[in-house]
């Protein structure tokens, strides 16, 4: 196999009692194949620092599971996520408990599948007594659907931030774009918007609105997202008719030529009239959910 493919998913909560702030678990999973070689980028926004147990991430193309040791993996891996991947991570201590997934494309029914060979490398390891495989267990948990929250918490330390900032999202890997696929096999009918409505009214009724960028374009909600040392980036809807449009996520810049490596297929907002400082933002249809780039809105 050869080529180069790059495939981005986006982290969504399946546990409450794991966040910094009681708020939603979110972040990306880049995942990139070149030939054999497998690149997996894990950016975890909003969970909490653990004072006891850790994080275990793993990626699956249906068939092969690669599990990281931390929150990256590069190397030979027999996982193809060519067409999309599942990943699920887990609070692993003494159980492994899924926290957040994430899926690209139609891959979904490869998640439980995820957990059992993290449950399996545990016991491999030892690091804990042996864990019985419950498939009603299994089945309680809900992987298709977005933000399920049960009673179970988690040794978290509430409300602190991580003194390494080593779950931050790195600069210029903002929370870049909701993908088509990322929808993909969640629901059936109506639009990309409407199956996402609730979600995203509460990003835009939680976080302060970027007054900037809703003064520059017309019929607009936009909000800023702080992460990391004062880092941040913007999240807004554009509507048109009374309906919505596009549904866009952007990061600051002061280079209006060059957008980040990380969201190429982006267009360029001035958030003045005058100078260079402004957002290169990617779009998504409301109505497909497909990334689309506009080079005037």
């Amino acid at each position: 196999m050869g080529g180069y493919t790059k495939n981005i998913a986006v982290i969504r909560g399946l546990k409450s009692g794991f966040s910094v702030d009681g708020g939603p678990l979110s972040g990306i999973v880049k995942a990139e194949k070149y030939g054999a070689n497998l690149r997996i980028e894990v950016s975890l926004i909003n969970f909490a620092p653990l004072t006891e147990g850790r994080y275990v991430c793993a990626v699956s193309d249906g068939k092969k599971v690669c599990i990281l040791d931390g929150l990256t993996f590069d190397g030979a891996c027999e996982a193809d996520t060519s067409e999309g991947f599942a990943s699920l991570i887990c609070f692993v201590n003494g159980e492994v408990s899924p926290v957040a997934s994430a899926v690209c494309g139609a891959f979904h029914s490869a998640i439980p599948g995820i957990r059992e060979e993290i449950e399996r490398q545990e016991n491999t390891r030892q690091i804990t007594p042996a864990i019985k495989y419950e498939d009603e267990a299994l089945a309680q948990e809900n992987y298709y659907e977005f933000g399920k929250a049960d009673k179970d918490g988690g040794a978290v330390r509430e409300n602190t931030p991580s003194e390494k900032d080593g779950q931050s999202v790195p600069e210029n890997e903002a929370f870049v774009s909701f993908q088509k696929d990322v929808a993909g096999g969640l629901s059936t009918g109506g639009s990309f918007y409407s199956r996402m409505k609730d979600e995203i009214e509460k990003v835009l009724s939680t976080y302060p609105e970027e007054e900037a960028l809703i003064a520059m374009v017309e019929q607009s909600r936009w909000v800023r997202i702080t992460y990391g040392d004062g880092k941040f980036y913007v999240f807004g809807v554009i509507y048109g008719g009374g309906e919505a449009q596009y549904i866009c996520y952007g990061v600051p810049s002061d280079n209006p030529v060059s957008p980040p490596p990380s969201i190429e297929n982006s267009s360029f907002i001035p958030a003045y009239p005058e100078g260079n400082s402004g957002y290169w933002v990617m779009y998504q249809d409301a109505k497909t959910g497909a990334s689309i780039k506009i080079n005037n809105v």
